[in-house]
Parts: structure tokens; C-alpha cells; sequence
């Protein structure tokens, strides 16, 4: 049972001091990254979030993005995530088709967190890590980890970019390969 999160615990236990993820405010280690995501998961199902639910998440690349991210999928859960310049992040948890909860993680401190073990929860490379929303009347994208896995052999560097695309397959390209993401600037989309 290969799972996306399996692979990045497996660098954290092998190389923990390795960096991670790495933005222009801060970074994070391996190690860091996983002990973050486990307890970040921890507190995700402590308010409700029960695997197989739907995560939406919107907040700009970075390290925490990138733990809160692997925390979802540590719970067993698919994310939808969604860049924003907006000065609060944000996270909603589906309980149901169409029927959002938000979650309060204002006091959801990232960095310093404690963590335990890795968790137990169980995922299939056949289980869904994340939907792509699409265009109103389109279908949205559901994206195994079996997908994302196969796409881990594009990275080759020891530093790979992290441009903020909406199924963040970059960053776990790099991750899974036990290089650094480095988010970078998307190019300006011409108006």
C-alpha cells in the first residue's frame, strides 16, 4: 500500500535533517515537516475531519500549506487547495456533497508543533488525494495517489521548484524524491 505521505514519512525517518520545503520567509526539515503534518492531523480529526471527507484549503505556498496539506492526506483525506493573497488561510472540511464546515486554524500554529507517531490510517493508492475543481458546469478532477506517485520520477535535482499549480503535484514530486521544494513565482498571467 503505497500512499504519497508513506513515502515522505520513509525520508523523514532516513534523512529528518534534509530541508523540505523552502520559501523566501522560512523552511522547514523533513523531519519538521512530518512531525508538523502528524500532529496538524491529529488536530484536523480532533475537530471532525474522518477519512474519505473532502479538505478545501486556501492559502499561499509555503511550509505550513505544505504540512497542512500532508496532514489531510495523513487522515486519509483528499484536499482542494487554492492559492490566496489573502492575509487569513482557510480550510473547510465537505461532511457531506456540498455541505462545507469551516475549521478555525487562526490558533493553529504550524511551527513548534509536538507530534506523536506517525498515524495508523490506512490509504490505498487507489483512494483519492486531491480534486481538481474546474470551471462552473465542468466536472471536478479526482486525483488518486497512485497518480501522483507515478509522477515522482520528473524530479532530479536536489532543489526543485514548487510554482503553486492547484494540485500542488509539484511539491510532492520533489517530496516523494527526497529533494527541496523551493516555492517559486508563477509567471503573471497576461490580462
Amino acid at each position: 500500500m503505497r500512499s504519497i505521505h508513506r513515502i515522505i514519512e520513509m525520508h523523514a525517518a532516513t534523512n529528518g535533517d534534509v530541508p523540505a520545503v523552502i520559501d523566501a520567509a522560512s523552511s522547514c526539515s523533513y523531519r519538521e515537516l512530518n512531525a508538523a503534518a502528524n500532529a496538524l492531523a491529529r488536530k484536523l480529526m480532533a475537530a471532525g475531519l474522518r477519512r474519505g471527507m473532502r479538505v478545501q484549503v486556501s492559502m499561499p505556498p509555503s511550509p505550513d500549506l505544505a504540512a497542512f496539506l500532508l496532514a489531510i492526506l495523513k487522515a486519509g483525506c483528499c484536499y482542494t487547495w487554492s492559492d490566496s493573497d489573502a492575509a487569513a488561510a482557510s480550510l473547510r472540511i465537505e461532511e457531506s456533497p456540498g455541505e462545507w464546515r469551516d475549521v478555525d486554524i487562526t490558533d493553529i500554529a504550524v511551527a513548534g508543533l509536538s507530534s506523536g507517531p506517525n498515524l495508523p490510517v490506512v490509504a490505498r493508492e487507489t483512494d483519492i488525494a486531491c480534486v481538481l475543481d474546474r470551471e462552473a458546469g465542468d466536472r471536478a478532477i479526482a486525483v488518486p495517489h497512485a497518480t501522483i506517485i507515478s509522477m515522482a520520477s520528473c524530479v532530479a535535482d536536489e532543489h526543485a521548484p514548487w510554482a503553486g499549480e492547484s494540485g500542488a503535484f509539484d511539491l510532492w514530486a520533489a517530496l516523494m524524491n527526497g529533494a527541496t521544494a523551493v516555492v517559486t513565482q508563477r509567471p503573471a498571467v497576461a490580462a
